[in-house]
């Protein structure tokens, strides 16, 4: 009989308007590692945060060796000895080795309040024989390199007795060099029955590494495979699946329209965004699809303003931009709608009114040098762009942290329009928001780009790319890497495109003429 050290039943988790995590029902052996793939958006997180208790499931069971369980928090998780490792590493960073092996837990003692140093030290220094590691652990967490860091938490798994550990991404910043001694501390603990959930967009590290795949699609569990049974190739399918392309509207025909936005050779100087070039056209949607870290919210930060570029130009409407920040995109006639329309689109605890009114407050001062609003002629604009998006708000005084998040990304769209902005930057714009609201938001996009304006389309919903765009980009390491036509890219390209699939695609930039 296989010894499942953890079984899922039916696991279900919901957000309003999104089912993250539909019955999914998966088993995780003892001894074994476990990957887990799918796009951007198919539910990986969400389970691995079900697991390490972040957050509770709405329905289905938790069995943890044969019992059911319940996990209320990420404490509780580790108590069981589930321990989690996130791509974003939990460490302090003025904490040195030592200290950082021990957080979450009691620290040794001498006497009650005093910290006992030698014994600290001495742990630390265990764990690094048993493992059979070298990093200095007296250095603070800030002067380590991502592999280091990574080695410290699998560490502190070590002292918590893990029975269980999950790692989310764990070599998307390590060089080869890391990424192999990181499979052979890995392979050490598996000998010792340690099971691994090892989550990662690189298909050669899951058969190299894992002995099972588990694909997930739009919170599904797709199916779980040995991966001495399966190919990349069978694993981007399985990803892929049958898109449900008639769940988004078709975008409008586009014509033989002018440039109206050029870029050219376009890199930030934090090296997120290289030498990415491509021209978009008046009326054009343009869709952007990558994995995680591939450089698309890189882009539009870089475009508009907020992203220090360090080389490249931008010709807007045959004239050449500089963006050195927002205020400059603003008035050159970009817009940003964000991914966190809460943190950065909107102002929550401002009303609609003065949300839609705020980027154009200039146009309702009664004189030039008068800085106190018509208040007539600003609710005037107001209730036209309500109206038109069909913002339901009991007036222009709601307080916007009461809309629902559909009504909150028509507002970021409506204060755009009140402004008149030429190209449109979205990152994510149906993030978060049910069907109807979905479909609601695309027809205002569509009204954009039919009135002239130009949009670049960021989204993890592959089938939204698809559907929506007059063109795809397809960006991998910070490089746009290639430019399909609409009517000629299938589902299974992009992503072959994405898990370098192709080989030599991102060996340099695509130039896009």
């Amino acid at each position: 009989m296989v010894d499942n050290l953890l079984e899922l039943r039916e696991i279900t988790k919901l957000f309003p308007g999104v089912i993250a995590l539909d019955k999914v029902t998966l088993t995780i052996r003892r001894g074994e590692i476990h990957a887990l793939v799918g796009e951007n958006g198919a539910g990986k997180t969400t389970l691995v945060k079900v697991i390490s208790g972040a957050y509770l499931p709405d329905r289905g069971t938790m069995l943890w060796q044969g019992k059911p369980t319940v996990i209320h928090s990420p404490i509780q998780s580790q108590a069981l000895g589930i321990f989690a490792i996130h791509q974003h590493r939990n460490l302090v960073p003025f904490f040195s080795g030592y200290e950082n092996l021990f957080l979450g837990r009691p620290y040794p003692q001498k006497v009650r309040g005093v910290l006992d140093w030698r014994k600290l030290r001495e742990k630390g220094e265990q764990a690094k024989r048993e493992l059979g590691i070298e990093v200095d652990l007296a250095l603070p967490a800030q002067e380590l390199t991502p592999a280091q860091m990574t080695l410290i938490e699998i560490m502190r798994a070590l002292l918590v007795r893990a029975q269980l550990i999950i790692l989310d991404e764990p070599t998307a910043s390590l060089s080869e060099n890391e990424v192999q001694a990181l499979f052979t501390l890995i392979r050490v603990l598996r000998e010792k029955d340690t099971s691994f959930l090892y989550v990662s967009h690189r298909l050669e590290e899951i058969f190299l590494l894992a002995d099972r795949v588990t694909v997930l699609r739009n919170g599904r569990l797709v199916e779980t495979r040995e991966t001495t049974q399966t190919s990349k190739t069978e694993l981007i399918a399985l990803m892929a699946g049958e898109k449900a392309g008639h769940d988004f509207p078709p975008p409008p025909p586009l014509g033989d329209a002018p440039v109206i936005l050029s870029v050219h050779d376009l890199a930030t100087m934090d090296g997120k965004v290289k030498g990415v070039n491509f021209d978009l056209r008046r009326g054009e949607i343009l869709g952007l699809f990558g994995l995680v870290g591939a450089g698309r919210t890189e882009l539009l930060e870089a475009l508009y303003g907020i992203r220090p570029v360090k080389k490249g130009s931008v010709i807007l409407e045959g004239k050449p931009v500089t963006l050195r920040n927002s205020l400059q995109a603003i008035e050159t006639g970009l817009a940003l709608v964000p991914e966190d329309r809460v943190r950065s689109g909107v102002i929550p605890s401002l009303s609609v009114r003065a949300n839609i009114a705020l980027p154009i407050l200039e146009r309702f001062r009664m004189v030039p040098w008068f800085p106190v609003p018509h208040r007539g002629r600003e609710k005037q604009v107001v209730w036209d762009m309500v109206g038109r998006l069909r913002i339901k708000t009991a007036g222009p005084e709601q307080r916007v942290a009461s809309l629902s998040g559909g009504n909150q990304q028509k507002l970021v769209l409506a204060k755009w329009m009140a402004r008149g902005a030429k190209v449109f930057l979205c990152d994510e714009p149906t993030h978060g928001v049910d069907v109807h609201a979905r479909r609601e938001i695309y027809e205002l996009l569509y009204q954009l780009v039919r009135q002239g304006a130009a949009m670049i389309l960021v989204s993890s919903d592959l089938s939204e790319i698809l559907t929506v765009s007059h063109r795809i980009g397809v960006m991998v390491g910070g490089r746009l890497v290639k430019i399909f036509e609409h009517r000629e890219v299938l589902a299974q390209e992009v992503l072959s495109l994405c898990y370098g699939e192709e080989s030599g695609c991102v060996a340099g930039s695509m130039e896009n003429s």
